[in-house]
């Protein structure tokens, strides 16, 4: 196949396209409207969460510009050139400007791409005979329409008639094919920044206060698509915004509910399992499947049981989410584990799997909900013992949403360690280590959130002593973990992580930030002064019917999901 010989010498020839399209200009007169189909139905405020009654007026903000991610892109292309076992190689996007390796990799990702065929569907004639304009100009439209997740405008029209004809005009022998015309075409679009990149432009709607554009059926579909499968909208999808469907916060309503009932969104809900929980790591520590254990004291520790350990949380929070309400007092409570043969002897489970995984019950006096979970626990651990530091650090900023300072710069983050003649326990050489100072004021905090979860190891086991070395002696002291938490709705004399977690239960801040969290998931940002109106309507709701899939589908059908505040230079 000549295709990418015939790409690299389009290449030099100019541009290969720009973001733009599909949308207005940025001196759209004000007041005016760029899409007829522009009315009462897309007023604000039609759908179950809105800034109807809100003084703060629509809670938009500035579109945002992002390249796909390669899993996106991969997802993507899968879609688009029905091509299931794709899988083109690239690397995540570092920098704002693309690399010239990425360029490479892109380019050598849209020749295997166009190798599968898949393009050649959207072609209504035969791709084997003679050059075709009219046939062309059809397939540019109707392959467009999908790559680019909206129809082409007429200057993109233009360019890809552009390139085809000059594919068909170049003098090489054997003389260029129809079908290598359109592959090269095809391969175009498949690097283009329209595919690449999502880009939000709106449009201006004469019912809307000044300053704010409503999202374009097509962006809304788009954003719809990439939230719930993290892929390209699909038919039904692109067929919706085409006839007017995505025009209000009911039909997006209605979409999203179809959107979140696939299969393909449940691996959306387990990404962010994986992402609330530290799972892929952070600037203070490795993703769970590097995490370094000490290899002498947990001999059983394998690349197996840690995939069990994100499977087994990931699986708990789908559940939850898809078969049993979305309730979050479920996920902060529940005993059901999803265990391996491995996993259910470390959790001290009898009558688990031989082989594969099953749901099991685990002891209510020991474990209840994900955060008694070894994943959980594991990450926020050390090398050999449990860091009640920072479990209680993650819990406060993380399913609290409480604001904590860093800690100063020369702070000593050295895990605390018995001096030679002490027989302490790791509980009272955090007490030592923090008790005094300019520390105290957070650890008084922090610490005694940690100190409910000083029954699990650093590998997450259940443990009611603990065992520790100080100058190469062994020593054992029993563990306690009761504690008193001064702050927050969880204030109170706490009795291990199984009592944490009934309090997390009963939270009403750990609620608000998990509406904040699945807020910025959705959005791809956090919430802003113009959000607060309806952050609270997304708080109450979820206060009463304790629903994480009711919650995010009325957060992506919200006034801040279905309209941008314009960007003035």
């Amino acid at each position: 196949m000549r295709t990418g010989t015939l790409v690299v010498v389009l290449l030099g020839t100019g541009c290969v396209g720009a973001i733009g399209g599909g949308g207005p200009s940025d001196d759209s007169a004000p007041g005016a409207t760029d899409d007829p189909a522009a009315g009462p139905s897309m007023m604000p405020g039609t759908g179950p969460t809105s800034a109807a009654a809100c003084k703060g007026g629509i809670p938009a903000a500035p579109a945002y510009l992002r390249r796909l991610q390669p899993e996106e892109y991969v997802n993507t292309v899968r879609e688009l050139m029905t091509a299931p076992t794709a899988a083109p190689q690239l690397e995540p996007p570092v920098g704002k400007i693309i690399s010239q390796l990425e360029v490479e990799k892109l380019s050598a990702a849209a020749a295997e791409l166009v190798a599968t065929k898949g393009h050649l569907t959207f072609a209504p004639c035969d791709v084997a005979g003679a050059q075709n304009s009219m046939c062309a100009d059809s397939f540019i439209a109707a392959f467009g329409r999908v790559a680019f997740r909206r129809p082409l405008d007429t200057a993109e029209k233009t360019w890809l008639r552009g390139v085809y004809d000059q594919v068909r005009g170049l003098q090489v022998t054997p003389p260029v094919t129809f079908r290598e015309s359109l592959d090269t075409v095809a391969q175009v679009m498949l690097q283009s920044p329209q595919l690449l990149y999502i880009r939000d432009e709106g449009v201006v709607d004469r019912s809307l206060p000044a300053g704010v554009r409503r999202l374009t059926g097509y962006e809304r579909a788009t954003r719809l698509s990439y939230l719930f499968w993290s892929s390209t909208p699909d038919k039904s999808l692109l067929d919706a915004a085409e006839k007017g469907q995505l025009d209000s916060a009911d039909g997006v309503r209605v979409q999203a509910e179809r959107l979140v009932a696939s299969p393909r969104a449940r691996k959306m809900v387990k990404q962010f399992a994986s992402s609330w929980l530290e799972l892929d790591g952070n600037a203070s520590h490795p993703n769970l499947e590097s995490f370094e254990k000490d290899k002498a004291r947990f001999s059983y520790d394998s690349a197996a049981l840690r995939t069990a350990w994100r499977n087994e949380v990931e699986s708990l929070y789908d559940r939850v989410f898809f078969e049993q309400g979305g309730s979050f007092s479920k996920l902060m409570t529940s005993t059901e584990s999803y265990v391996t043969a491995a996993l259910a002897k470390m959790y001290g489970v009898t009558g688990g799997p031989t082989t594969g995984s099953a749901w099991v019950n685990l002891n209510p006096m020991q474990r209840g909900g994900l955060f008694t979970r070894a994943a959980s626990l594991a990450v926020q651990s050390t090398a050999d013992t449990q860091d009640p530091i920072h479990r209680g650090v993650y819990v406060f900023r993380h399913v609290m949403c409480q604001p904590l300072p860093d800690p100063p710069v020369d702070v000593d983050n050295t895990p605390p360690k018995p001096l030679p003649g002490q027989k302490v326990s790791t509980r009272q050489l955090v007490d030592i280590k923090t008790g005094g100072g300019v520390c105290v004021a957070c650890h008084s905090v922090v610490n005694p959130i940690g100190f409910t979860l000083e029954n699990y190891d650093a590998m997450g086991a259940w443990q009611t002593t603990e065992k520790l070395t100080a100058s190469g002696v062994t020593y054992t002291v029993p563990i306690d973990s009761t504690a008193t938490i001064p702050a927050t709705d969880l204030a109170g004399t706490t009795m291990g992580g199984v009592g944490l977690s009934q309090r997390l239960a009963a939270s009403a801040q750990a609620r608000d930030c998990a509406v904040q969290g699945w807020f910025e998931k959705a959005l791809a940002r956090a919430p802003g002064d113009a959000d607060t109106c309806l952050v609270d309507q997304l708080k109450t709701r979820f206060k009463k019917n304790d629903d994480l899939r009711d919650l995010v589908l009325a957060i992506a059908s919200s006034d801040a999901a279905l309209f941008i505040k314009e960007v003035t230079p």
